[in-house]
């Protein structure tokens, strides 16, 4: 069974009709990567896509019909600063699809139980004040962390820290820091002169890379603006495709104009591949009055509510530049394309399928330590003998 899910390749997610709308079922655990880099990798966006949020700032009710067509997505969860993830039954599981993958003509004898954590929880936690804005992060490892911007760590060692921030231009800068033990954790605060004049940008995000094996990641936006003017939302369910989303259609109350996306790129384990620029997203809800389409079609006449792009399979995180046509506001969006803070660890169990409760009848338990393209996994396969 681990075999299947590290080495085997293959589409997880199927579009599905339920009454009177279509729905995508997860009904695979394939998650090898589609192309390993040198020893067999999971995926980072299948996993994803497979993760539940740990928290959220609210659902959104998704109205444009070209969107809802094109995705099948009619609600999705607000799970960080201008970043959607698909909610509300748009994404489910059936579980016995997967389990007939699994054992075959004997599906209904078993189920299973998979789990899928980090090794390494690595965390950055700012406790910065901006303007009349104190920015602190809410999350377990960042509790009572000192004034600065802090890497937090489970595991010791080096990190290298990358930070990307937006004014009239784009730029970004590198550096390599050790992780200094304190108490229970490894930490090290990377706020020097640099990054305190950056973050008075209008946009800063930083993303921070455990150097040293196992591998962990993260990465933090920083962000004054009370709305993130457009939406990023992954959607590895056809192929690997990054869509975004004028406000309007996340926020009922948007008055926001016409959108130019001035910067889109996403950055890969060796630096940054531009995707597009000058890309132009219209409100409008309903039929007919906008459409959707390939980022490279929105232009300021195509009238598009949203668009998308397609990522590299060694893509971690988009970074979305965009400003309003007209009122001045400019918003940096990163959207990550892999599970970060707050979604939650993996965990899929087909025993829900007829009990609430997890069952005592173990017959086997395995592990397996696997490697994404950022972040080193603990994977855990535990069957059950139905009784």
């Amino acid at each position: 069974m681990l075999d299947r899910i590290v080495l085997t390749q293959g589409d997880i997610a199927v579009k599905t009709a339920s009454g009177q709308k279509t729905v995508w079922s997860i009904v695979d655990l394939t998650l090898s990567a589609p192309r390993p880099l040198y020893q067999p990798q999971i995926d980072d966006g299948k996993l994803s896509l497979s993760a539940t949020p740990s928290q959220a700032g609210g659902l959104c009710d998704i109205e444009q019909k070209a969107f809802v067509e094109e995705t099948g997505i009619d609600k999705a969860s607000i799970v960080s600063f201008g970043v959607l993830t698909p909610a509300g039954g748009a994404v489910t599981v059936d579980y016995n699809a997967i389990l007939k993958n699994f054992f075959g003509n004997q599906w209904d004898l078993y189920d299973i139980s998979i789990r899928i954590r980090p090794l390494v929880n690595l965390t950055i936690c700012p406790n910065v004040k901006i303007g009349q804005t104190q920015i602190q992060r809410d999350n377990p490892m960042c509790r009572d962390v000192p004034p600065g911007v802090w890497v937090r760590s489970t595991a010791g060692g080096r990190v290298v820290v990358t930070v990307i921030y937006c004014g009239d231009v784009c730029g970004l800068y590198s550096r390599e820091y050790n992780l200094a033990e304190s108490g229970s954790i490894y930490q090290v605060n990377v706020l020097d002169s640099q990054l305190a004049n950056l973050l008075n940008s209008d946009g800063v995000v930083v993303y921070a890379q455990r150097v040293d094996y196992p591998r962990a990641f993260d990465i933090y936006g920083f962000n004054l603006t009370n709305r993130p003017l457009a939406f990023g939302m992954f959607l590895p369910l056809r192929g690997r495709q990054l869509w975004l989303l004028h406000d309007s259609l996340c926020s009922a109350d948007s008055n926001t104009p016409a959108l130019g996306v001035r910067y889109l790129s996403i950055y890969t384990g060796s630096g940054f591949i531009e995707l597009g620029s000058d890309i132009t997203l219209n409100p409008g809800r309903g039929a007919g009055v906008v459409k959707v389409d390939h980022c490279g079609g929105c232009t300021s006449t195509a009238r598009c509510a949203a668009c998308w792009v397609d990522v590299p399979a060694d893509a971690l995180f988009a970074v979305v530049w965009v400003e309003s046509s007209g009122q001045g506001l400019r918003s940096l969006v990163v959207v990550p394309l892999m599970p970060v803070p707050p979604l939650g660890a993996v965990e899929l169990n087909t025993w829900k399928r007829w009990i609430s409760i997890e069952p005592k009848l173990q017959t086997a338990v395995a592990t397996r330590v696997v490697d994404s393209q950022s972040v080193t996994y603990l994977l855990e396969v535990v069957v059950y003998r139905k009784p």
